[in-house]
């Protein structure tokens, strides 16, 4: 009886949840079928955007801010492995019990920072940086707004939320292993190696899941990527992302005809994009699993 009566109360909620983001995507999709019965597929293709008064010689592609998206996260994602795994054998093999455990709180709190106060922190540390060290490679006209800029940002916005799930996975791989590595002489860089292979599925998911924040990303990323309607190999050149494109030019898409359009699609590449990387970790991470923990550590 009180299970089914938990189920009646519950049920309702789960339903309002799956109708808000079925009715996402559906308004989604609503919205885009006008730029797309106009452009058809060359909308993915062409980096073409130009908003006109006149509805005729209004042309847009999304080509430009979804790639800048993959491009910005991607190369963050690399960061954050990097960061990630450098922090989580630092933690676990390294740092002495009191350092550990504010380390531990300080990815918490770093977690929990609002996006803007990393935004603010990239214009006024991370763009000066990127603008010095591009002038120091001799590359002329490098303004600092960037790929690389944006791609930093969210790397240090994302690194506390992979590493806390590397620490988690780490954490749980049974003492016997441990004490079996330690047995065989092994030091602690090779424990490290051993162990990091042993969970290198829930590493690859950290990744994926990660990806599928990044690529989402609004406020931090518009403040420091540049926003110009740009593609270029260069990390150094300023460029747009779609989250980016969509927080800059919404307020003023009411004014033409089928701008609101390109940007709903725009929306809704980006959520299916997100959603794929999402669910492809979610499912790495149940299929890689996560041994019992190992309780209190070394």
């Amino acid at each position: 009886m009180e299970l089914d009566a938990l189920r009646l109360v519950l049920a309702p909620v789960a339903l309002v949840l799956l109708l808000a983001v079925g009715s996402m995507v559906v308004v989604l999709a609503r919205e885009s079928i006008p730029v797309l019965a106009r452009e058809g597929l060359a909308i993915l293709t062409s980096n073409a955007w130009r908003p006109s008064e006149d509805p005729s010689e209004e042309l847009y592609g999304v080509a430009v801010p979804v790639l800048g998206s993959l491009y910005t996260a991607a190369l963050a994602l690399a960061l954050v492995a990097l960061f990630s795994l450098s922090l989580t054998v630092f933690v676990e093999e390294v740092a002495p019990r009191p350092l550990r455990a504010a380390l531990e709180e300080a990815l918490n709190v770093a977690a929990s920072v609002p996006t803007v106060v990393y935004g603010l922190w990239g214009l006024s540390t991370v763009v000066p940086a990127v603008r010095w060290l591009g002038r120091t490679l001799g590359m002329e006209g490098v303004s600092g707004p960037s790929i690389l800029s944006a791609s930093i940002v969210l790397a240090t916005m994302i690194t506390p939320y992979a590493a806390a799930m590397m620490l988690v996975a780490y954490k749980s791989v049974p003492l016997a292993y441990v004490e079996a590595v330690t047995s065989l002489g092994a030091t602690r860089v090779e424990r490290a190696r051993i162990i990091l292979g042993m969970i290198r599925g829930f590493f690859a998911a950290s990744l994926l899941i990660g990806f599928g924040r990044a690529v989402g990303e609004t406020t931090a990323v518009s403040m420091v990527v540049g926003n110009v309607y740009n593609l270029s190999p260069n990390v150094f050149e300023p460029s747009y992302t779609v989250t980016s494109l969509i927080a800059n030019q919404f307020g003023m898409a009411y004014y033409y005809r089928y701008l609101p359009s390109a940007l709903y699609f725009a929306a809704l590449l980006l959520l299916a994009v997100s959603s794929i990387a999402t669910y492809a970790g979610l499912r790495l991470a149940s299929r890689a699993g996560l041994p019992a923990h190992r309780g209190g550590g070394r």
